[in-house]
């Protein structure tokens, strides 16, 4: 207010003795009234109340809108009201027209000439009437943009929490334990499946939530927390539409000095989507174990032993030829080298045959003196022979109702052969020295590394059994035939053998297999489970030490044997070479194939006049 009219209006107030005395206190009062209005830090104007014009502001309010004071003196209130905030402003002002005008105290934003929006606590006062019939109002104002600003921010950072726990189907939950007040988060009334606002506000309403069969649990949890300070577990809750959902939890408890528990906070996350597939895994794996069942069984009518280690294409036609004829009566013969697994086949066999339940009975020919073997067959009675101290039960009697296994066939003597021949038409014999004829019921298997029909034709051995036993003839391939399954193979011994020497092997080089692979293995399995045998004695750490050396020098050479050991020689570098692409030296050379030194194989190639490129010298 300009000073004439405060003069005047506080003139008009009451009348003083001695009109110097009043004017010099109205002077003094409305310079303490000039001091406090321009340095009040709230902004303070005086609005007409019929024009809406600003009669006097003090600086804090210029600052508030942004102008200057003389700007102000030619603007109505709305000039510097926000264009949304304008009809409120409006609708108050027209009230303090009316006779009766009332404190008001409202949230308003005022517009800057640059464009700043400020939000501002506005009281506005009702104030007196002039004599010249003006009357007026004041508008005390507050910046509280700032607070609108963090109350906005904190909104929208209460929001992005929101969504945040909705997306990660998360809620917090605090819960005062001296009143049992609890403040849930929207999103933990969801994974609750409960209205909003309606947390629990006892602990026995809370576990009504839980699943009957988790909620004993959930308790001895809630329970032990209090003691420890926290806890964490997984429960089951039921929905209202009875939809069972998985919920994981933890929380911290919070105690005051005296160890008393005020107040817990924690987080509660939806699993059930993790439940479900855990679940899903479970199923899945009891149907991949009964799958592997399933195939071993299947594997078992291929293979018919766990010892036929091998899945080249060769050892699959046998696997095949042995699952075909196991189920039926008929004679089998195993043909093959020395140590390609005959009897492993011969055991598959009856194994997937009907007479699986009754014995398996092994008589290796080779091993017994001829003059034995007869007894060793057909059993002898008390005083057959000088020896027979008493009845003896020859193996086709054991193999009665089961399987005679008779390897290395060919080396029966053609003395028995004739013997041999009618039981397995006839089905019975006599014991040596008895009289007695006896029935027997078994299926025959004979393996034999010799080439019989060549042994026919040079009458070592009889047509008529060859025929008799050349029924369902297998042929078993050698393992330089198969080496794809040598790796297979190696891995198998090197566990067997380290299991059994109770050591730790976990790698074989690539060098080594490679050498292993590229060897022709004359012996074939036998020979390679020994070699790995002793590969694993030699062996101190966890990879297979194998002393790829010992191959070439495995024979000894003898006169006879020197041009077919130095041809097989040739042959096992020629390879090796082809693998190495004519490469000597280096990790994938054919040396390292070899398991030989640089300056070996060198001096070994000229000697047998191979060059590099794996060409044999004229």
């Amino acid at each position: 207010m300009e000073p004439a009219k405060l003069e005047s209006a506080f003139s008009s107030a009451g009348n003083f003795d001695g009109g110097r005395t009043a004017a010099g206190l109205l002077d003094e009062s409305e310079k303490r009234f000039r001091a406090i209005f321009e340095s009040a830090p709230i902004g303070i104007a005086l609005v007409d109340s019929f024009s809406g014009r600003f009669a006097q502001v003090n600086p804090a309010f210029c600052a508030i809108v942004g102008r200057t004071e003389p700007e102000m003196r030619h603007l109505r209130f709305l000039d510097v009201t926000h264009p949304e905030d304008q009809a409120s402003s409006q609708k108050i002002f027209e009230q303090f027209q009316t006779s009766s005008p009332s404190l008001h105290n409202i949230e308003k934003r005022y517009l800057r000439p640059d464009g700043t929006v400020i939000w501002a606590n506005v009281s506005v006062i009702p104030m007196w009437e002039l004599g010249n019939g003006a009357q007026w109002h004041m508008a005390i104002a507050h910046d509280i943009t700032e607070r609108r600003q963090a109350a906005k921010d904190l909104r929208e950072s209460e929001e992005r929490l929101r969504l945040a726990q909705e997306v990660a189907q998360t809620g917090t939950f605090e819960r005062d334990l001296q009143n049992g007040e609890s403040r849930w988060t929207e999103q933990m009334e969801v994974l609750y499946g409960i209205p909003a606002g309606q947390a629990p506000k006892t602990v026995d309403k809370f576990l009504e939530l839980i699943h009957p069969e988790d909620r004993q649990r959930v308790a001895d949890l809630l329970t032990a927390s209090m003691e420890c300070g926290h806890a964490r577990g997984e429960w089951r809750v039921i929905w209202p539409d009875q939809t069972v959902r998985w919920i994981s939890g933890c929380w911290r408890v919070f105690k005051d000095a005296s160890g008393r528990p005020m107040r817990a906070i924690g987080m509660d996350f939806d699993i059930t989507e993790r439940k479900q597939m855990e679940q899903e895994l479970r199923e899945a794996k009891e149907r991949l174990t009964e799958e592997k069942v399933y195939l071993e069984q299947q594997i078992d009518t291929e293979l018919g032993f766990e010892e036929i280690i091998g899945t080249s294409k060769a050892l699959r036609t046998v696997m095949e030829l042995a699952g075909r004829v196991a189920a039926s009566d008929a004679t089998v013969l195993l043909l093959g080298e020395t140590g390609t697994g005959k009897e492993l086949v011969a055991r598959a066999i009856h194994c997937l045959s009907q007479r699986t339940g009754n014995a398996f009975i092994k008589v290796n020919c080779a091993a017994i003196p001829s003059g034995l073997l007869e007894s060793e067959l057909f059993g002898n009675e008390k005083g057959a022979f000088t020896g027979a101290t008493g009845r003896k039960i020859g193996r086709l009697e054991l193999a009665d109702k089961g399987t005679l296994f008779l390897d290395e066939i060919g080396e029966i003597s053609l003395a028995l052969q004739p013997k041999l021949l009618r039981v397995l038409q006839d089905q019975e014999f006599e014991r040596l020295g008895g009289t007695q004829t006896l029935k027997v019921n078994f299926r025959l298997i004979a393996a034999t590394n010799r080439d019989l029909a060549e042994e026919v034709r040079d009458q070592g051995f009889r047509s008529d059994l060859y025929y008799r036993l050349n029924v369902f003839p297998i042929r078993l391939p050698a393992l330089r035939e198969r080496r794809e399954d040598i790796p297979l193979l190696v891995e198998h011994f090197v566990r067997k053998c380290a299991r059994r020497m109770n050591k730790s092997i976990t790698s074989v080089s690539r060098k080594t297999m490679d050498s292993l692979v590229g060897w022709d293995w004359p012996g074939n399995i036998r020979e390679l489970e020994n070699f790995i045998e002793r590969s694993v004695i030699l062996t101190r750490g966890s990879g297979l030490a194998a002393p790829l050396s010992e191959l070439l020098r495995t024979f000894p050479v003898t006169s006879e044997e020197d041009e077919t050991l130095e041809a097989a020689e040739r042959q096992h570098i020629l390879h090796a070479l082809r693998q190495s692409n004519g490469q000597i030296s280096g990790e994938r050379g054919a040396a390292a194939r070899l398991g030989l030194k640089r300056t070996t194989l060198q001096s070994k190639l000229k000697q047998l006049g191979i060059h590099p490129r794996g060409r044999t010298a004229n």
